[in-house]
């Protein structure tokens, strides 16, 4: 029944999602479509943009899919919408299988499932651009299970993969996501090479190591544009106002239960968001004790790597985040996938605790939190979901009016193209618009 469930939630999810996107999106380029444009389609089989030292950060995969988008789609976001959808659930059939072999318990079967296709991840799934994440924590799942079946199960085949997958994932496909991935890697790999004495884990080490310094290196010799983001050093805004980046900080945790949608519906104070947030951090702790308490490394890593993963994507954003001074700022839908890969390995931890002799350790008060913890994540998706589909028509119709100003943009002022298509120079949104207009692309195809 649960290996059915592992492919069978996977695939309604998919249909889940693209019904959504169908009721909430045309297709229409705006906002990251407007740099991409730019930057490659003036010839879009042209491998040029790819030759700098800041290659990596280009995410090269992206470029086998333009080409062929550009050629059998006219440069569609839809089909790049399309593609997010596909890659979420090979995730999730990923999980799922996890999950059916290890016979985690049916309610946290389904909790988990909401969590992969939660709509609190709407910005990522509505904005084609972001189907190449969706392709990255795919690849992120895929090598964790193998990593978890080969420690338990040791092959050549296996330990190639371990070798081939990560490597593939750091220099063609991660970008930025790749320091928590590469890093929860390297921690991973020393605990067990220690605690096991299995010094084929230093040797697995070695090529993520690697891949992330190139990886570093291309990140140096790139340049990206924050607007809105402050001049400020970090030690300028810690002494005016160091409340801000704890408010931050918990704030990030937060959003693994309340989106941002929620928040400014209800007008949630940012007290509330910082206790919730206090309170997310506590379990991933938590679920992180219980991982070494019980050991549960010794017979799966897979949740435990989910969890590192997502404390590290946490960190990274509120390292690198702070500069737009807004406490709420990661509470953005665009964080919601890498923090989720987090809290699926805290739910995890609990159901995996849940079914073994271990659980019987576990004090009543203990159980009963983690019920209301697990009850908690579960009515913030729910409620999310419940408000981003009533949003959808709304979505919809300024979709419709992104559609009608794309199309007219040679007549539109800079102002409305700015606030429409949401790019912030409305000289490159012209640019790219009239890219796609002389190739007959998107919009203007015929």
């Amino acid at each position: 029944m649960k290996k059915f469930l592992a492919f069978f939630m996977p695939v309604f999810g998919a249909i889940y999602l693209s019904a959504y996107i169908r009721s909430a999106m045309l297709d229409v380029v705006y906002t990251d479509y407007i740099r991409i444009i730019n930057t490659y389609l003036k010839d879009p089989f042209s491998p040029k943009p790819y030759f700098g030292k800041d290659v990596l950060t280009r995410l090269p995969i992206t470029y086998f899919e333009r080409m062929i988008n550009v050629a059998f789609f006219k440069y569609s976001t839809m089909f790049d919408m399309a593609l997010g959808v596909i890659f979420l659930s090979l995730m999730g059939i990923i999980i799922g299988i996890f999950m059916a072999n290890k016979n985690l318990n049916l309610r946290y079967f389904i909790l988990v499932m909401l969590l992969v296709f939660s709509l609190s991840q709407w910005e990522m799934i509505t904005n084609g651009t972001g189907w190449v994440h969706f392709f990255t924590f795919f690849l992120f799942a895929l090598h964790f299970y193998i990593l978890d079946s080969y420690i338990n199960r040791e092959t050549k085949v296996k330990f190639c993969l371990n070798i081939i997958l990560p490597v593939f994932t750091i220099l063609f496909a991660a970008g930025s996501y790749s320091l928590a991935y590469g890093v929860t890697l390297i921690i991973v790999y020393v605990l067990y090479a220690i605690k096991k004495k299995n010094k084929i884990m230093f040797t697995l080490a070695i090529p993520v190591i690697l891949s992330l310094t190139a990886f570093m290196y291309s990140y140096a010799n790139s340049y990206t544009e924050h607007a809105g983001a402050t001049t400020e050093s970090l030690t300028a805004v810690f002494v005016r106002n160091p409340l801000y980046f704890v408010l931050f900080g918990l704030n990030t945790f937060a959003s693994d239960i309340l989106s941002i949608g929620i928040v400014e519906k209800y007008e949630i104070g940012i007290l509330i968001t910082s206790i919730i947030g206090a309170v997310v951090i506590f379990f991933y702790l938590y679920a992180l004790y219980i991982n070494f308490k019980y050991k549960i490394y010794e017979s799966t890593l897979f949740p435990m790597l989910m969890l590192v993963s997502g404390l590290l994507s946490h960190a990274m954003v509120i390292l690198t985040r702070w500069i737009f001074l807004n406490p709420l700022y990661a509470m953005s839908s665009r964080y919601a996938l890498q923090f989720g890969a987090g809290l699926i390995g805290v739910i995890l931890t609990f159901a995996y605790v849940n079914i073994n002799k271990e659980k019987q350790s576990m004090s009543p008060l203990a159980k009963a939190v983690v019920s209301v913890f697990v009850l908690l994540v579960f009515l913030g998706n729910i409620s999310t979901a419940g408000n981003e589909l009533r949003m959808a028509k709304y979505r919809l119709e300024s979709f419709e009016v992104k559609m009608e100003v794309a199309k007219n943009f040679e007549n539109e002022s800079d102002e409305t193209l700015k606030k429409v298509l949401q790019y912030h120079n409305p000289k490159k949104t012209r640019e790219a618009l009239g890219i796609i207009k002389s190739k007959k692309l998107n919009i203007f195809s015929e």
